[in-house]
């Protein structure tokens, strides 16, 4: 850093935040006006004591800071934007007791609401619990202002879970969690040594949040990494790395943090779930650095990480504070790492205003070992602490509930090179195969996510298998211990191979549709629609009204609406009605999984209406991986127990192996009904091969048993969703949207919103496909008006997809995160420069699947004023 600046310091408290404040503000981009009418608002928060002369003692002994300045400020950075300002004030830290200093709080807090026009409804809720008539405690409430453009901020309150004793502290935490209606999250939380603060988002939230905050003694940097409660997790190796990089910790040390415990803090926005929307890891770097220069080259180092800009920190610190760094420290009081489901990651600075002090640099090195001094034994636990982390202990070492995943659970033996191709050479590609990514080489692509159907890694145990395949045409040994893992798993009494799922779905649907069948599905996928439509019968769609909701993190999006089957099946068309498809997860609805209470009646309601209910099962353990991370009543079933239910409440399935099977090619068909298997049979027979082998060779059916025992495994399924989540936020930071939640098998991103000078009829999720292509060597599928849309002789739209999405579908035990961290950087440079990526139009296609083969051309930009035209007309649109 460059000399700093050096000004008079104020007399007063109120003088010297106001002049903080304003530098401040003007780092985060906030106006003048804006931070004026700002600091104003500080300093009546701050009342009397603003007035206070700063050669008097603090008010009183704050816990807010260090220094016992009752002001703070932080700084949440985000990539590629400014970042957002709040300060944190204690408004009754002039009060002689703590119980007067919570009257005062609640006063400041209400006489806000009224001039907000906010509800304090939450907080009334719980006054009692917090505000009793004799309070203990470091606090009794803190507002914290999020300073926003307009300068009207958003508020929110700290609470003192220990205000009825520290040993009520969990019992507090958890009575106020079932006030608000959402206790179930409270039994979700990890173990903990004690509770510091409870805190509520008051006002224009665009999700109002409770949040419970945690304390942790001695915690290291592995545990730290499994204390998210939230869905889909943050990473564990992403939480580790921040971890170790906050507190100095290198990496291969069991040590931890006991000078001063860290925090961990869980957010809710929602009771339904029972699980945190939020995770926060809170390090108090003050405590583990020499001085103010050391602690910045930490939280320069973790901006980096995460593609934020480190200069606004050396501005802010500069704001606050002309010293040099290296002559205190204490500044920067904490780095935390911000994880909100359905936002991009933060990296949030606290930094300490240094009102009355400058703490010197330490002369000691940190506590990283325990000692005498620092041992966090249960006997110092309160008594409801100590309980709970007995209650919770089997649970977070138990490795079948999969939640203790902080490494890869599979080392790599056998590698492949890549293709590291150059842009010129995939400008070529891209023209000699007309636009069409199905057409391209393999060796001409980096990163191949156009599927996950066969494109996973095997395991030794597969490979093993094969090795003793029998390649007897009929009755082989193979194909006997294939059929007794289905049949184990599903429970159906007519087990046959297919070579692949579209096989299957053709042997099906041929054996039993006829000519003018309806078949209701909660979305049919391509293949699936087109041997309906072959077989000259109607395919129809009745996805759940939230599915509509791409933006929406409700956790089965890919449900059937009920209602709709229900009209269905009650209607004119309930004669022609011949089998109702729920696919679990649902591909085409964006990878969302289906409830096991939607499919309890979805079962139901096919058994009424004596219509069979038949699964695509390609995805089933994932599926029920994530019923178990969300659906209450299954958190505390296996993911093999899920599935075994919820095959045994369909008719019978179709399969294609080469997802959850973790094979290359098979897949199955599973009935209960003894005339369906048999005219099955007989086409199977004729078109693929004897009913023992379905197409396959021995030691396919061999693989594919094994893959199929391997799958359910909660290790593997927790490092399948936490690899996506991994994506999923490296996605949102380059500021591209996804359909929320992401899944397990793919992230579907909304280009439409991307590229919204695009309109549907020249494909932006084509486009944004082939710049995936140009820019970074990343072959994808477009899920838009490509794959669903229809067009006249000219050109022009007759039909338009509902969305325009392009699908990353990830191969199973393939990829590291630094190829999909590679995916990130590739679309972070795609949306600095959306507006100059163009569209496309078909010159040839065939009659149905169109996208597999069409060839198409670009279209050249329009110019500004027409692009903001077709954007205008296609958000009306939309």
């Amino acid at each position: 850093m460059g000399a700093r600046e050096t000004r008079t310091h104020p007399t007063r408290l109120g003088d010297l935040v106001t002049g903080q404040l304003t530098r401040l503000g003007e780092v985060a981009g906030l106006s003048e006006a804006d931070t004026t009418a700002y600091a104003q608002i500080v300093t009546e928060t701050l009342g009397p004591v603003a007035k206070r002369s700063l050669e008097l003692p603090p008010p009183s002994p704050s816990f807010l800071s260090d220094d016992h300045t009752p002001v703070e400020y932080s700084l949440a950075f985000t990539p590629d934007r400014l970042p957002a300002l709040r300060v944190l004030l204690e408004p009754g830290c002039e009060a002689e007791d703590l119980k007067e200093n919570g009257r005062i709080g609640l006063r400041t807090i209400r006489a806000m609401a009224d001039r907000w026009a906010f509800s304090t409804d939450r907080l009334d809720r719980l006054e009692d619990l917090f505000f009793p008539d004799s309070p203990v405690g470091p606090l009794a409430l803190w507002c914290a202002l999020e300073l926003r453009p307009g300068g009207v901020p958003a508020v929110k309150v700290y609470l003192n879970p220990s205000a009825n004793g520290p040993d009520r502290a969990a019992e507090t935490v958890g009575e106020a969690l079932d006030r608000l209606g959402c206790r179930q999250a409270f039994d979700t939380l990890p173990a903990a040594d004690g509770y510091p603060f409870v805190a509520l988002d008051l006002g224009e939230w665009s999700a109002p949040r409770l949040k419970v905050y945690l304390s942790h003694h001695g915690l290291t940097p592995d545990r730290a990494a499994t204390l998210s409660r939230m869905a889909p997790h943050p990473g564990r190796a992403r939480l580790e790395e921040f971890f170790r990089t906050a507190a100095g910790l290198p990496a291969g040390t069991g040590k931890g943090l006991y000078d001063r415990p860290a925090i961990s803090c869980h957010s809710i926005t929602e009771t339904r779930t029972g699980l945190p929307s939020g995770f926060t890891s809170h390090v108090p770097v003050r405590h583990y650095v020499r001085d103010d220069a050391h602690a910045r080259e930490r939280a320069m180092a973790v901006l980096r990480r995460h593609g934020m800009d480190s200069t606004a920190l050396d501005r802010a610190l500069g704001a606050i504070t002309p010293r040099p760094l290296e002559d205190g420290s204490g500044l920067i009081a904490y780095l935390a790492l911000v994880h909100e489901r359905g936002r991009p990651t933060r990296v949030t600075a606290y930094l300490s205003s240094e009102a009355y002090e400058v703490r010197p640099p330490r002369e000691t090195e940190p506590a990283y070992e325990p000692g005498p001094a620092h041992e966090a034994a249960p006997e110092h636990q309160t008594p409801v602490v100590r309980d709970l982390a007995r209650a919770r202990s089997h649970t977070e070492n138990n490795d079948e509930t999969g939640d203790k995943v902080s490494v890869e659970p599979y080392r790599i033996k056998v590698v492949e090179p890549i293709p590291m191709t150059t842009r010129k050479q995939r400008e070529e590609a891209l023209k000699r195969v007309h636009y069409n990514l199905f057409d391209l080489r393999a060796e001409e692509v980096t990163i191949d996510l156009l599927t996950d159907s066969g494109t996973g890694a095997l395991s030794a145990a597969q490979l093993a298998a094969g090795m003793a395949g029998d390649e007897s045409y009929s009755g082989s040994r193979s194909f006997y211990r294939f059929h007794d893992v289905v049949t184990e798993l599903t429970g159906f009494q007519h087990i046959l191979p297919a070579h692949q799922g579209r096989a299957a779905e053709r042997v099906l649907f041929s054996s039993l549709l006829k000519p003018d069948s309806l078949v209701l599905a909660n979305t049919h996928f391509d293949t699936t629609r087109a041997n309906v439509e072959l077989n000259h019968c109607e395919a129809r769609d009745l996805p759940c009204p939230e599915a509509k909701d791409l933006d929406s993190t409700e956790p089965f999006k890919g449900n059937i609406d009920l209602k709709a089957l229900e009209q269905t099946l009650t209607g004119p068309d309930a004669s022609r009605v011949a089998v109702v498809v729920m696919t679990i997860t649902n591909n085409g609805g964006g990878g969302q999984p289906v409830s096991m209470e939607n499919l309890k009646q979805t079962a139901a309601l096919c058994r009424k209406h004596r219509v069979p209910l038949f699964l695509d099962a390609a995805r089933f353990a994932e599926n029920a991986w994530l019923v178990t991370r969300h659906e209450p009543g299954y958190r505390d079933r296996t993911p093999r127990q899920v599935a075994e239910e919820a095959f045994r409440l369909a008719d019978g399935c179709m399969m294609s192996a080469k997802k959850d099977g973790i094979v290359h090619i098979g897949g199955f068909i599973g009935m209960n009904d003894p005339e369906l298997a048999q005219r099955c049979e007989l086409l199977l027979i004729a078109t693929e091969g004897f009913a023992t082998y379905g197409g396959l060779a021995g030691r396919d059916l061999d693989m594919m048993a094994q893959g199929l025992t391997e799958v359910t495994d909660p290790g593997y399924l927790a490092e399948r969703a936490d690899i996506a989540a991994h994506l999923a936020q490296r996605v949102r930071a380059a500021g591209v949207d996804i359909v929320e939640p992401p899944g397990m098998h793919a992230l579907y991103l909304n280009a439409g919103r991307l590229f919204p000078h695009i309109p549907p009829h020249q494909y932006p999720g084509h486009a944004l496909s082939c710049q995936l292509y140009l820019e970074g060597g990343i072959r994808s599928a477009e899920l838009g008006s490509l794959y669903l849309g229809e067009e006249d002789e000219d050109g022009n739209p007759i039909k338009s997809a509902p969305y325009e999405l392009v699908r990353l579908a990830l191969p199973r035990r393939v990829y590291t995160r630094s190829h999909y961290d590679h995916i990130g950087e590739t679309l972070a440079k795609i949306a600095k420069n959306a507006h100059a990526v163009h569209g496309f139009r078909i010159f040839d296609q065939s009659p149905i699947l169109r996208h597999f083969r069409a060839k198409l051309e670009p279209v050249p930009v329009p110019a500004a004023g027409t692009a903001r035209a077709a954007a205008r007309t296609t958000t009306a649109a939309r």
